[in-house]
C-alpha cells in the first residue's frame, strides 16, 4: 500500500511538470532542452492520526508560502516558485506514514523545498 501512495504523489508531482505533448520539448517542466524536473521526496512515520497528519499537510505547504494549496482528504499540494510539493498521510495502524514530494527544474531548490517541508513536520 505504501508503494502505491507514493507511487500516486510522485505522478501527481511530476504531471504538474510537464506537458502532455508527447514529440515536444516541455516548456514548462523548466530543465535544460527540455529535461524532465528534479524530483525530491521522503516519508516519515507519525504518532498522530491520520486526519491530524492531513490537517499538518495543509498547513505546513501554506505555513511555507505554497500558493493554491489543494487539500482533498488526507493529500495536500501546493506550488512555490515554479516548484510543485505533494503531501500525503496514509493510515498505519491508528498512526500515520506521510510522504512528501517537490518537483521543479533547479535541483539545489527542490532539495531545500523537500527538507524545509521535512523539518516543518
Amino acid at each position: 500500500m505504501k508503494t502505491i501512495l507514493l507511487a500516486i504523489v510522485v505522478t501527481v508531482v511530476t504531471s504538474a511538470c510537464v506537458t502532455s505533448n508527447v514529440n515536444s520539448p516541455s516548456t514548462d517542466a523548466g530543465g535544460a532542452g527540455g529535461a524532465p524536473p528534479e524530483l525530491w521526496s521522503d516519508h516519515q512515520a507519525l504518532p498522530i492520526p491520520v486526519g491530524a497528519c492531513g490537517d499538518r499537510a495543509f498547513k505546513v505547504l501554506t505555513t511555507l508560502g505554497y500558493s493554491a494549496v489543494v487539500r482533498n482528504g488526507n493529500y495536500s499540494y501546493g506550488n512555490l516558485n515554479g516548484n510543485r510539493a505533494a503531501v500525503k498521510c496514509a493510515e498505519n495502524g491508528g498512526n500515520s506514514f506521510v510522504y512528501f514530494a517537490v518537483a521543479g527544474a533547479r535541483k539545489e531548490k527542490v532539495e531545500e523545498l523537500r527538507n524545509a517541508i521535512a523539518r516543518t513536520f
